[in-house]
């Protein structure tokens, strides 16, 4: 396995300020706080948590490259899937979580004006609104520009899509073992100030119902991603007609649950290096789990949304006209050709983003045919 990638001054000097504050709650706490509040301070803490500090987080020289990153071909198939569903909605497009901007910007400009009336950016990190609205604002024309909003909640009685894009892999978590037959909560304490793990014995196992721990096999570790139910109970209460489009990595509940992933599925992403020890570079470090789409779309039913869609990147994307896009590229033009083909493997291919990568989509208040989902939409299957 390569080894860490050293850690800069200023990146060493943020995760120890940060190190300090996660030591304070401990110790407030009794000498433990549980793993879903250890994330949620390393990842979100307001000063200098991962996703709202002002490290750079995306591109070659981030920790990690999403889709959009990528290829533009990303954004602009994804446009093709908006402007059907706008023949059936009105033109608003809310993007939780938007990275770098990057998106946003291709989409916007794939829509162009008459496309779409508003894009509204839910950014919970000021420094990346910052660096979303520079990028925008420096691509866009005065007009388009004008349709973007940056907003903290979603709006009341909205009408429109939703979209995220690698944003619930990274809601906090909670772990739990079983060993022995005995359950566990995972949680973090310290040991000559460094963080270890600390596990409790879980008394009331009825606290977990939605997860059925008792079907779990022995010796096995699972991630609770306790903060799902909320988020979509959020998003159900404030749209009034719309869709939500889910594209994350993940599994269904079979394949969640498969024997060999004993282990659960928490990583961690630094400089392009992925290992599986969230307790180490606090702050600096993105941490992960896969979702349970299973999950995601039983919580969602249960609040009245319709799932009409799972579906592998793969498949999505090519539903969506992927391969005719790269059918506009000049073949004459060999650089640009090949880099379009070598783009559009990464998002396709097994071995890279297409299977492990699903989309989900679910509807409230429509009912519409998605083109995203026209061949081999396993919906079924979770």
């Amino acid at each position: 396995m390569p080894s860490m990638p050293i850690a800069s001054e200023i990146e060493i000097q943020l995760s120890e300020q940060l190190k300090t504050k996660i030591i304070q709650s401990i110790h407030s706490n009794d000498g433990w706080i549980s793993f879903d509040r250890f994330m949620e301070l390393a990842l979100y803490d307001p000063e200098f948590g991962y996703y709202t500090g002002s490290l750079r987080k995306f591109g070659e020289k981030g920790d990690f490259v999403t889709a959009s990153e990528i290829s533009s071909f990303f954004a602009k198939t994804i446009a093709i899937q908006f402007k059907e569903i706008f023949r059936s909605l009105d033109k608003n497009i809310i993007e939780i979580g938007a990275g770098s901007g990057k998106f946003a910007l291709e989409v916007i400009q794939s829509l162009d004006s008459e496309n779409i009336d508003h894009y509204f950016i839910l950014e919970i990190s000021h420094s990346l609104r910052k660096h979303q609205y520079d990028l925008l604002i420096k691509h866009l024309s005065p007009h388009l520009f004008s349709k973007v909003l940056w907003i903290d909640e979603i709006p009341q009685e909205y009408k429109g899509i939703v979209f995220c894009n690698e944003l619930l892999d990274a809601l906090p978590v909670d772990l739990i073992k079983k060993v022995s037959g005995i359950y566990y909560q995972k949680g973090v304490g310290l040991e000559n100030d460094l963080f270890v793990w600390k596990d409790k014995i879980i008394k009331d196992l009825s606290i977990y119902d939605h997860i059925n721990l008792e079907s779990l096999p022995d010796n096995y570790l699972i991630e609770d991603a306790i903060h799902i139910k909320s988020w979509i109970n959020k998003i159900n209460e404030s749209i009034a007609k719309g869709v939500v489009i889910i594209i994350d990595y993940g599994f269904n509940h079979s394949e969640y649950f498969h024997e060999q992933r004993s282990q659960g599925t928490l990583m961690c992403h630094f400089k392009h290096h992925a290992h599986d020890n969230p307790l180490i570079q606090v702050g600096i470090q993105d941490i992960t789990s896969h979702v349970n789409f299973s999950y995601v779309a039983r919580e969602a039913s249960n609040l009245g949304l319709h799932i009409n869609g799972f579906i592998s990147q793969a498949n999505f994307l090519i539903n969506c006209g992927i391969l005719e896009l790269l059918k506009t590229v000049n073949i004459e033009d060999s650089a640009l050709y090949m880099k379009s083909v070598s783009e559009i493997q990464k998002l396709l291919s097994p071995s890279e983003m297409g299977d492990l990568f699903k989309v989900m989509t679910m509807e409230k208040n429509m009912d519409i045919n998605f083109i995203g989902l026209k061949n081999n939409n396993k919906v079924t299957k979770l």
